[in-house]
């Protein structure tokens, strides 16, 4: 953080990436009959908690992220199967986004005509004006 020049643009994506996140995981409950009804306070709910527990050191939060969104919407009232077929698919949707869009901005770097510097200035660290 500390040589970060323009703390508001970078408070500002840290939130938008956060939002979009949560937006995310908040519209799969709408693909599934049994999270469909339950609102958002139990998307902000289980989102935190998941969020949480990939604190946890394991590959990619497998395993606590499961464990604690499946909790979650079990203590919500959504049967145990449900529950489990919600965060294999949910998971398996979020990590394939996250491969593709890193293959999508592998391939578009790869034809880009400017030198990336990975010491020079960013949008980021240049001084706000």
């Amino acid at each position: 953080m500390r040589k970060v020049k323009n703390i508001p643009l970078f408070i500002f994506y840290s939130l938008a990436i956060w939002g979009s996140y949560f937006l995310h995981y908040y519209l799969t409950f709408f693909c599934f009959d049994a999270t469909a009804n339950l609102g958002l306070s139990c998307a902000l709910v289980s989102f935190v908690v998941g969020s949480v527990a990939v604190i946890v050191p394991t590959p990619n939060g497998a395993g606590p992220w499961h464990f604690a969104v499946k909790t979650m919407l079990i203590l919500y009232g959504v049967a145990d199967n449900q529950a489990l077929y919600f965060v294999l698919i949910v998971h398996t949707i979020q990590t394939l986004l996250v491969i593709l869009l890193g293959v999508y901005a592998w391939i578009a770097l790869s034809f880009t005509k400017t030198p990336v510097s990975l010491g020079g200035p960013t949008e980021l660290t240049r001084p706000a004006k």
